[in-house]
């Protein structure tokens, strides 16, 4: 099994290790560099592909062997697969030479075999590092070259550190310094994935999360956080790369969502399992949240700019107005530079230190509350969370939007809250949800329009007394099916 973190670099990172990183290591550190030719293989169909199946034939110097990686799991960005790799005398492709027990029962080997074809290529320098400093042994691997199809190519810049013996915390400890001398990000796609890409023209599309967290009855407190981070993470991971292989912003929201969650899921687990790790990790995350809050404004430009928005028969009509959002949104991204928020030191060291707790659990030696079922949690947890937000909106009480704007933060984090637990509990949920999110909605809404108006203020557009107008036409229109959906709410039977 190969256990290795992925890390996506720029081309300086190389130099930037061996000027700052290098000489500070200890134990025994041996350095090598050569050229590495692949050629990807599959059926015209990508039967292999569609399994999530790699096989290649690697050619280094005279050296030609040929490697299938099976299915595996990433856990926060630590890949584990199985890889296995035979000794070939020529470039050909032969997976019966793989032993039978590693093909599932359906596969008929000799068939795919017969319709292999080259798919990809990829051509890459790889300097390695292979570091044993006492019962760890870690390759250290830079990767710079390009994935080549002719479709076009993609670029290669990659850092893989492959455990080889020893303990998978030091494949964090040494992930964590490199992220200190060199931008780098976590990365879930291999050079396989992305020839694939690649090849189909395919671009990774965005998506929300999930309705609900799949949580089990069984499944302790330990359980639910990890689960919590492995969402989190993978969701993250999955937006880092379709913002930067597209451009669409749409996956910054997406991202921003992620960090949100990744801080609310240990913000409901801390009380109970307390450590040192977890705490630091939620102060990090504080930081970080702060760090991608310019995203509501950007949301807001979005929801205003849309064809197919509740602002869709006004807004995107003005073309002065639709100019200057749309100057607003392009000098939103320059000055916040998304692109180097992601492979900023906060945001790595968030997703190292996120992924490093999957692995090390340090709340079992610190607490002794992680064997407890999170059901024994999860309804005082809940109960908690929605008694503080319906003291907030006191029935008797007609709410201006100023209030549900106030309301934003402890709502959103209280339906984080149900999202990490109420798959323990029973189909109700979702019906109970439903009118606190469309309550969230309405927030969103509430804020758009007051960003317009901010707007109003800042550009000279001749219908600006008429749209002020319209705003608070809208305005009123939103309170007034917010306020339905709050009766609904306030009135709803809990499902825990």
């Amino acid at each position: 099994m190969e256990i290795e973190l992925k890390l996506v670099a720029d081309q300086d990172a190389l130099t930037s290790f061996e000027q700052t990183l290098l000489p500070k290591l200890k134990g025994e550190v041996k350095r090598s560099s050569f050229d590495v030719f692949n050629d990807y293989y599959d059926t015209p169909e990508q039967f292999l592909g569609k399994r999530k199946m790699g096989f290649r034939i690697r050619r280094v110097n005279d050296h030609i062997e040929q490697t299938l990686k099976t299915q595996g799991k990433v856990k926060g960005g630590l890949h584990q697969r199985p890889e296995y790799n035979i000794d070939l005398d020529k470039a050909h492709p032969d997976l019966e030479m793989f032993d039978s027990e590693i093909w599932d029962k359906d596969i008929n080997v000799q068939e795919v075999n017969r319709q292999l074809q080259v798919q990809f290529s990829t051509h890459f320098n790889r300097v390695t590092f292979d570091i044993v400093d006492g019962e760890n042994h870690i390759e250290l691997v830079f990767d710079s070259g390009e994935v080549k199809h002719r479709m076009g190519s993609l670029p290669i810049g990659e850092i893989e550190i492959e455990l080889k013996a020893g303990k998978p915390t030091a494949l964090f400890d040494l992930a964590d310094e490199i992220s200190k001398v060199t931008p780098v990000r976590l990365s879930n796609v291999t050079k396989a994935a992305r020839g694939y890409e690649l090849m189909n023209g395919s671009i990774s599309d965005s998506f929300e999360l999930p309705t609900f967290l799949d949580l089990d009855a069984e499944d302790s407190t330990e359980d639910g956080l990890c689960k919590a981070i492995e969402c989190a993470l993978s969701h993250w991971q999955h937006h880092e790369y379709v913002y930067l292989q597209s451009g669409h912003t749409g996956a910054l929201k997406e991202i921003a969502q992620s960090v949100r969650l990744l801080l609310q899921g240990v913000s409901l687990y801390l009380p109970v399992l307390q450590c040192q790790e977890l705490l630091n990790l939620h102060k990090q995350l504080l930081v970080l949240s702060e760090q991608w809050s310019w995203q509501d404004d950007l949301q807001c430009i979005r929801k205003l700019r849309s064809n197919k928005g509740p602002f869709s028969r006004r807004i995107p009509k003005n073309q002065a107005l639709m100019g200057y959002l749309n100057g607003r949104r392009e000098g939103l991204l320059t000055v916040r530079s998304p692109g180097q928020l992601l492979v900023s030191m906060e945001s790595s060291q968030v997703q190292l230190g996120a992924s490093r707790l999957l692995i090390e659990k340090p709340w079992r030696a610190q607490a002794t509350g992680h064997q407890i079922p999170v059901l024994k949690h999860a309804k005082g947890w809940l109960s908690q969370g929605w008694q503080t937000v319906m003291q907030s909106l006191p029935s008797k009480v007609e709410m201006h939007y100023t209030k549900y704007i106030a309301l934003e933060v402890l709502l959103r984090q209280t339906l984080l809250n149900g999202f990490l637990l109420a798959d323990l509990f029973a189909e109700s949920r979702g019906k109970f949800r439903a009118p606190w999110l469309d309550l969230v909605e309405g927030i969103d809404e509430i804020k758009a329009l007051m960003f317009l108006r901010s707007v109003l203020k800042e550009v000279d557009i001749e219908d600006a007394e008429d749209l002020d107008n319209w705003i608070n036409d809208k305005l009123t229109s939103v309170i007034t099916v917010m306020e339905k959906s709050r009766k609904v709410a306030m009135s709803a039977e809990i499902y825990w």
